[in-house]
């Protein structure tokens, strides 16, 4: 997990070097699909239970209505347990780190969600 902001920071620096190089860009940190969702609800003051194990699992709401679920449609065609990027090259190369938190990324993605709703929803009342 990575915010665009710090990606478009990081190519911008590799596309200012004399010669061309690969190099991993990644903040270092792993978070997994559930961590986000956890963060989502914590933004959005929506507490989630966990329910079951595995593939079965469920995220319910306050109310025990079901909210989130796993959709094996989403998976990768050859899903990996862990993902990890070592960006050290870029580090000691280009001087980059991420400056954006998995948590400010978070507060901002669900802060951009919530104004479209509202203008959808201002909209939707408008024109019936």
């Amino acid at each position: 997990w990575g915010d665009a902001r710090d990606y478009v920071k990081f190519q911008w620096l590799m596309l200012q070097q004399e010669t061309p190089k690969d190099y991993v860009i990644a903040t270092g940190e792993q978070k997994s699909v559930r961590d986000f969702v956890n963060l989502v609800a914590k933004n959005l003051d929506m507490p989630i239970t966990w329910k079951g194990h595995g593939l079965s699992e469920v995220g319910l709401n306050s109310e025990g209505r079901e909210i989130v679920k796993i959709d094996k449609s989403y998976f990768r065609p050859t899903e990996v347990d862990s993902l990890l990027g070592d960006a050290s090259k870029a580090r000691d190369e280009l001087g980059w780190k991420p400056s954006i938190t998995f948590d400010q990324m978070v507060k901002d993605m669900v802060a951009a969600d919530l104004s479209a709703a509202k203008k959808e929803l201002l909209i939707s009342q408008q024109h019936p």
